[in-house]
C-alpha cells in the first residue's frame, strides 16, 4: 500500500527562493484584499418579502394603467422598456382589459411625501397577496423631475415590485443601482436599471 510521505527536505538555496516566492504571493493577497474590498452587489441586499408568483425565463407580468396622465403614462412605459430590455426574469405586458392586473399604475396629487410609492395587501409563503402591487405618482412632489429622472423613479418602483428593497451603492462603488433612493442616481450614467439592480432581481427569482 502507499504511503504520502509528506513534504521533502529542498537544497538551501531552492528552499530560500521558494520561501520569498510564497511571502511576496501572501503579500500581494493581503494587499489586494484591504484596499480593493468592494462593497456587496445588489444581489446581496435585503430583498422585500414579497415577488410575483410563477415568473421566470420570459412569463408576463401583466400591468394596466388607471387615472394616469400622459407624464407618468410615459415614464412608466420607459420604464418598463428598460426593465424589459435587460435579462431580468419576466417582462411586463400591457393588458388594458384586465381587471386584475399584476401590476396597477395610477398618478395623483397625494398629501405624502415621497415621488412614488408601490404597496400591497401583504405577502403569503413570499409572494404578493394576490399577485399584485400598486404603483403611485406623486404629481406634486414629482413636478420639479426631468423626464428622465421620472422614469428613473418608475423603474425603482419596479424594483420594488419585483421584490427588491432599497440598497445604498454610489455610481462607482461597485456600480449604480436604481435602487438607490434620493437623487444620487440621476448623475449615473445612462438610465438604468443597471446591473446590480438586474443581480438582485435574478437573486430573487
Amino acid at each position: 500500500m502507499a504511503t504520502n510521505p509528506g513534504p521533502q527536505p529542498t537544497s538551501g538555496r531552492a528552499g530560500s527562493r521558494l520561501s520569498r516566492v510564497l511571502q511576496v504571493f501572501l503579500f500581494c493577497t493581503a494587499f489586494l484584499g484591504a484596499n480593493f474590498t468592494l462593497s456587496p452587489p445588489a444581489q446581496a441586499y435585503t430583498h422585500l418579502c414579497g415577488s410575483f408568483y410563477g415568473i421566470s425565463g420570459n412569463d408576463p407580468i401583466s400591468y394596466r394603467y388607471y387615472s394616469i396622465t400622459n407624464t407618468y403614462y410615459n415614464a412608466f412605459n420607459g420604464a418598463q422598456g428598460r426593465w424589459d430590455a435587460t435579462s431580468a426574469p419576466g417582462y411586463f405586458r400591457y393588458e388594458k382589459n384586465n381587471s386584475d392586473p399584476s401590476v396597477e399604475v395610477h398618478d395623483g396629487s397625494y398629501a405624502w411625501g415621497d415621488w412614488a410609492r408601490a404597496t400591497w395587501q401583504g405577502c403569503t409563503f413570499g409572494y404578493w397577496a394576490y399577485d399584485e402591487v400598486k404603483i403611485s405618482f406623486n404629481s406634486r412632489t414629482m413636478s420639479g423631475l426631468t423626464a428622465r429622472e421620472k422614469k428613473i423613479v418608475a423603474e425603482h418602483e419596479l424594483g420594488h415590485a419585483y421584490g427588491l428593497n432599497h440598497v445604498s451603492l454610489t455610481c462607482s462603488n461597485p456600480g449604480p443601482a436604481v435602487m438607490r433612493q434620493g437623487t444620487g442616481k440621476f448623475g449615473c450614467g445612462g438610465d438604468g436599471p443597471w446591473y446590480d439592480d438586474v443581480q438582485g432581481v435574478k437573486a430573487k427569482y
